[in-house]
């Protein structure tokens, strides 16, 4: 792998370029990829900004790049680190699963294969800008986990290969503070389940692709969290490690909390709507919803972590 990341890091940042170079040129007064007609020219301020931040977010890639490639990211904080490849992993997971299987589906049925979610996509945007800015987010999430995957087995190893069922006696993992919050992830995770099934179950819906995307991630992360609860419980001699379920927990956490809070900072800000987004009171409560649900998971699956960071049997991977 030492002569793999490299590789990586160069195409995760390879994969950058796209969507820097389309974003920098509508914030410049550009309009490369934008039909006659399109809302986006009546944009204004809100869609402005937005784009303005987006470009910082995919700017922060490749920092995150830098720092699990080079010596000095060894060093940091793990919060540091961690937090924002938790939002790019929670932003980037849908398009992973949702983009392909819909250009495969798209190109089946003789259709474009474009990266809309909605049938008046083509109305915003160029359809080869719906490919070409999808396409490089599956190569950047693909190049990005690759290395954070590396960085954290170098990092965190010893912690992630241990046994998914360990408990130190007389310790307790969470106890009552933990089934509570659990039940309360489940209870306002609720609504957001419903509304995606809703629309899943509409057979008329242009992106019943992406919704059954999104309750499979918050589905996953909900069970994921369970486990880890369950597992701090009792001693169980072989069996499981806890890194495929904490990498559940993971990516079943950060797609509702981003996602949700991207949705609500989109309809709150009025960008959404130029890019047709509906945002009624109903959608406002499931985007919070769905926000909140993924934070509480994220909370417990850390807070599962910390603990067992500390347990006698973890040895340096407490450090």
């Amino acid at each position: 792998m030492t002569h793999v990341r490299p590789v990586l890091a160069t195409v995760a940042v390879a994969a950058c370029l796209p969507y820097l170079t389309l974003k920098l040129n509508w914030l410049s007064g550009g309009r490369t990829g934008i039909p006659e007609g399109s809302p986006l020219y009546d944009s204004g301020t809100a869609m402005w900004l937005l784009n303005a931040l987006t470009v910082a977010m995919d700017g922060t890639v490749v920092l995150l790049v830098l720092a699990l490639t080079r010596p000095w990211g060894r060093r940091l904080p793990a919060p540091v680190l961690t937090l924002p490849l938790w939002i790019a992993c929670g932003l980037l997971g849908p398009i992973v699963v949702a983009f392909p299987v819909k250009a495969l589906s798209g190109l089946l049925g003789g259709g474009t294969g474009g990266g809309g979610d909605t049938g008046g996509a083509d109305t915003v945007l160029e359809s080869w800008v719906w490919t070409v800015v999808y396409s490089g987010f599956v190569v950047q999430a693909l190049a990005l986990g690759a290395l954070f995957a590396c960085y954290v087995r170098d990092r965190w190893g010893t912690l992630l290969r241990s046994p998914l069922h360990r408990h130190a006696r007389g310790r307790r993992s969470g106890g009552a503070r933990s089934t509570y919050g659990f039940a309360a992830a489940v209870t306002v995770a609720l609504p957001d389940l419903v509304a995606h099934a809703a629309r899943l179950a509409d057979e008329h819906a242009d992106n019943r692709v992406t919704e059954a995307t999104f309750l499979l991630y918050t589905v996953t992360g909900l069970a994921a969290v369970a486990r880890l609860l369950r597992a701090g419980g009792a001693d169980r001699p072989g069996g499981a490690v806890v890194w495929p379920t904490l990498a559940a927990a993971w990516l079943g956490s950060a797609v509702p909390a981003c996602w949700g809070g991207w949705l609500l900072l989109g309809a709150l800000s009025g960008g959404g709507r130029t890019l047709g987004q509906q945002a009624n009171g109903t959608d406002l409560l499931t985007y919070a919803c769905q926000t909140l649900a993924g934070l509480l998971l994220a909370a417990l699956a850390a807070r599962q972590l910390h603990h067992r960071a500390h347990l006698p049997t973890a040895g340096a991977a407490a450090s």
